[in-house]
């Protein structure tokens, strides 16, 4: 008995001992877990030095989405008027008072913070983690995600003075406890790299080979994109990279020999974040996303930002550090590109706030004139990869597709038709409004679905994707050996590029780049896509969303028709909506979406190598000789079950053959998901 009371009250010592000592007023609880969320456990004790954030509020964040609204919107006044970054940072920098409160308090404790986000909304510290848990009441430990075994700082509890409290939007890491990353890759044999399919000259002329396998010369065919070498000066696009994912000059120079010949100098810059690096054996993400940019976009300077491991808490941590390193440059990229992501369901439940800042930095660099593209996930409706613990509950939305101020591309599949890929992740946000710009398109998918998956999505969230492209049988070249990729990892890099190819078109005429897509998009742009009518994203124990006329939660508004998206662009060529209702105007509404998301049972290349600070420089890698609040308020009705698994978009299936000499070209196998009676050959299941 006086061993288990003794054990009891060590076991409270630690809290007692964090209580801050200098408090003048009484304490506020921010965040509490009785327990580890579920698929979290303790594991000894954390790092002795501690490194988090402290988010200040904004002055104007309706604001903010009010200007990128206005520059985006092809019937604004101010379309393609990009904001200055000091025109941005007024929008976003904290108010004063909460920098006064936070700073005095900060003071009183001895503790130093730094300005990590260019307009000072985001505090870094870094001090050790005894002195946290005095500042926070907090009672850190080191945890363990038993599904990927990798490791967070976090606690169950933290509590902030009074005083303070409402002048700190959160504390990161604390409580959050985000699933990191959970990755795997399918391999399957093939034997040879396809023939160049024979150009057709219209999308009605694409070689049948082309449905069998997807590289460069497919794309321009079934997308009618230029193979012409772009010229602007000024253009850039750039690649999101993650958990030490390589792009191997040698592997590009030897995947361009066989499906662009015609390019003979195609190479790419390297920015690192948090210590990450571009050396070593290529790997599958990195080498489709730049094989599939540098490839299809030619010519358009491209950037490999890698984002390394000097982190706490994993990739999330990651996802901070790049958009704040990018919101700093003077000239960050045109186009921005990931293929990664996470389920939302962790974000929805512990910490929308973090979502939000995410989503509010990416409304700064389309405010800009940076046009964000992610990845929609590969689960379908289950979320960012295939889970099956959700059958029977509510659907799996994908962050950061489900943000309103980026451009969500799911995957398609075939040339004839070209339907819907079944992974393609699709549905509402559970904490994003749905923005004004595709509330008539939603509308409208809304009625044609009618009583189908009632009660498992929330009618009232931001949909997505908004659109697609094609996403099933990739052939790319990683570690010297060809693979074939499926994956909106593979889509939103094709439509990355399609859209640096236009921003090329534009700067040549001395006009703006297209900056953030979806006001356009909705509009105007709808008519010069491909509407997709056929197939659906099943998940979770259903047969998941249709795709249907008009816009859907599977592809979106469609797939890209180059030659008809320039003459829009250019201002000319095709318009209105997909939509029977007509759109209002994404630059009259005060912001994305009046309404909140309620979850109801209803519904330049200048860069440089940086450590997550302001200083970046890049390296230009060449081939060797060698080889709700939101836009307008948050969800509502987060679902109470402690979610796990977060998982990123990075995922796909890839099958890969060796390269040998002498092996003759035009053989076709066929990828993608196996159908009955067709079974591939397993080799490995890499780690990523």
């Amino acid at each position: 008995m006086v061993a288990a009371g003794l054990l009891a009250v060590l076991a409270l010592l630690p809290l007692a001992l964090g209580r801050p000592s200098s408090q003048t007023s009484s304490l506020v609880v921010r965040g509490q877990h009785a327990a580890a969320p579920q698929g979290f456990f303790q594991h000894g004790l954390p790092p002795a030095m501690f490194r988090f954030f402290l988010k200040l509020p904004n002055s104007n964040t309706p604001a903010l989405h009010q200007a990128v609204l206005d520059v985006s919107d092809p019937a604004s006044a101010k379309y393609g008027q990009h904001l200055s970054p000091d025109q941005v940072n007024q929008l976003v920098a904290p108010k004063p008072e909460s920098v006064q409160a936070v700073t005095n308090w900060l003071k009183k404790n001895n503790v130093t913070a730094e300005t990590y986000s260019a307009s000072g909304d985001l505090l870094h510290i870094q001090i050790p983690v005894v002195q946290a848990n005095t500042l926070l009441n907090a009672n850190f430990s080191t945890y363990v995600h038993d599904k990927t075994n990798t490791t967070t700082v976090g606690t169950l509890s933290y509590s902030l003075p009074s005083d303070v409290s409402e002048h700190i939007e959160f504390v990161y890491p604390t409580t959050q406890f985000i699933p990191p990353p959970a990755r795997k890759a399918e391999m399957r044999v093939l034997d040879r790299f396809p023939s160049n399919p024979r150009a057709g000259s219209r999308r009605a002329d694409i070689p049948a080979q082309c449905a069998q396998e997807i590289i460069p010369q497919c794309l321009q065919l079934i997308y009618n994109i230029p193979s012409a070498p772009a010229t602007a000066a000024g253009n850039s696009l750039g690649v999101s990279g993650f958990d030490q994912e390589v792009a191997n000059p040698d592997d590009l120079k030897d995947f361009l020999s066989q499906a662009r010949p015609d390019i003979t100098n195609g190479t790419f810059a390297v920015q690192s974040i948090d210590g990450g690096s571009d050396d070593g054996t290529g790997t599958t993400e990195a080498s489709l996303d730049i094989q599939y940019t540098v490839g299809v976009a030619t010519n358009v300077p491209t950037t490999f930002i890698s984002v390394g491991q000097k982190t706490q808490d994993g990739a999330l941590e990651g996802f901070l550090d790049i958009i704040n390193a990018l919101v700093k440059q003077d000239s960050p990229p045109l186009v921005l590109t990931t293929s990664f992501g996470f389920d939302e369901t962790a974000f929805s439940e512990r910490a929308p706030e973090l979502a939000e800042t995410l989503c509010n930095a990416y409304a700064q660099l389309g405010a800009r004139g940076t046009s964000v593209l992610f990845a929609s996930g590969d689960g379908g409706v289950s979320g960012a990869q295939a889970d099956p613990s959700c059958d029977g509950k509510q659907f799996i939305p994908t962050f950061p597709a489900t943000c309103p101020f980026v451009t969500a591309v799911g995957s398609t599949q075939g040339v004839g038709p070209e339907t819907a890929a079944k992974f393609s992740a699709g549905g509402f946000s559970n904490i994003f409004a749905q923005p004004d710009y595709q509330s008539a398109a939603v509308s409208g998918f809304l009625s044609a679905l009618g009583n189908t998956n009632a009660g498992l999505f929330n009618a009232s969230g931001r949909g997505y994707p908004d659109v697609s492209a094609q996403g099933v049988q990739f052939v790319i070249e990683a570690a010297g050996r060809l693979q074939g990729v499926d994956g909106t990892s593979a889509s939103s890099p094709t439509f990355a590029a399609v859209v640096a190819l236009l921003n090329d078109q534009l700067l040549n005429a001395g006009q703006k780049p297209l900056g953030f897509l979806n006001p356009l998009l909705y509009s105007k742009g709808a008519a010069a896509l491909n509407d997709i009518t056929a197939g659906s994203n099943p998940g979770c124990g259903t047969e998941g969303f249709p795709a249907v006329e008009g816009w859907d939660a599977v592809t979106g508004l469609g797939t890209p028709d180059f030659e008809k998206l320039l003459a829009v662009v250019s201002g000319g060529g095709a318009g209105g909506s997909q939509s029977s209702a007509a759109a209002p105007s994404a630059s009259q509404s005060t912001a994305a979406s009046q309404s909140t998301a309620v979850a109801t049972a209803t519904g330049s290349q200048n860069t440089t190598a940086v450590d997550a600070t302001d200083s970046q420089s890049a390296t230009a890698v060449a081939p060797t000789a060698s080889g709700q609040r939101t836009a307008s308020g948050r969800g509502k009705g987060r679902k109470g079950e402690e979610g796990e698994g977060e998982q990123e978009t990075g995922s796909k299936e890839a099958r890969e053959f060796e390269l040998r000499p002498g092996v003759g070209l035009g053989e076709v196998f066929r990828f993608g998901t196996t159908e009955s009676g067709a079974v591939p050959t397993t080799l490995s299941i890499p780690s990523l």
